[in-house]
């Protein structure tokens, strides 16, 4: 088993006890957010958007960001829920409708979470760094979305 298989295994083994621990669902969102930052020194910001009525509502996070709702459709977050799948963006400089949060963002990934077949969030990586996100970093945030699901699902209640 290679380091970042070990590491991987490690990120998903915090993040299954977190959910199910008594902590209330924001306790346990960001601490999986908070888990998820500190394992990728070159992801700069990470957060999970929660689907609320239709549109993107910025849920934790490791810093502030430019948006706090986003429209299905805009920007790299919008563009994953209206195509329903995963978006990894390797120079978001080449991206038309990019919404830009850091003038210092190079790369972008976002992870669909989702409940019962429903999109209930989803989490958004950036990184200052060009091609930062490998599919071992999709493969792995899709495995956390699945561990996170019912916690979003349960924050996000009756307004999804």
């Amino acid at each position: 088993m290679g380091e970042r298989t070990e590491l991987r295994q490690d990120l998903k083994t915090e993040v299954e006890r977190l959910v199910a621990s008594d902590a209330s669902d924001e306790e346990v969102l960001n601490g999986a957010v908070r888990l998820v930052h500190d394992a990728h020194p070159s992801w700069d910001w990470s957060g999970i958007y929660l689907m609320r009525g239709g549109v993107l509502v910025l849920g934790p996070k490791t810093a502030p960001a430019d948006h706090d709702r986003i429209e299905v459709g805009e920007g790299v977050c919008g563009t994953a829920v209206a195509e329903d799948k995963n978006q990894v963006v390797e120079d978001v400089r080449e991206v038309e409708n990019y919404l830009a949060c850091s003038i210092h963002t190079r790369s972008e990934i976002v992870v669909l979470i989702r409940h019962e077949e429903s999109i209930v969030g989803q989490f958004d990586i950036d990184s200052d760094t060009v091609g930062a996100f490998t599919s071992e970093d999709e493969a792995l945030l899709e495995e956390l979305a699945e561990v996170v699901a019912p916690r979003v699902a349960s924050l996000v209640g009756d307004g999804s």
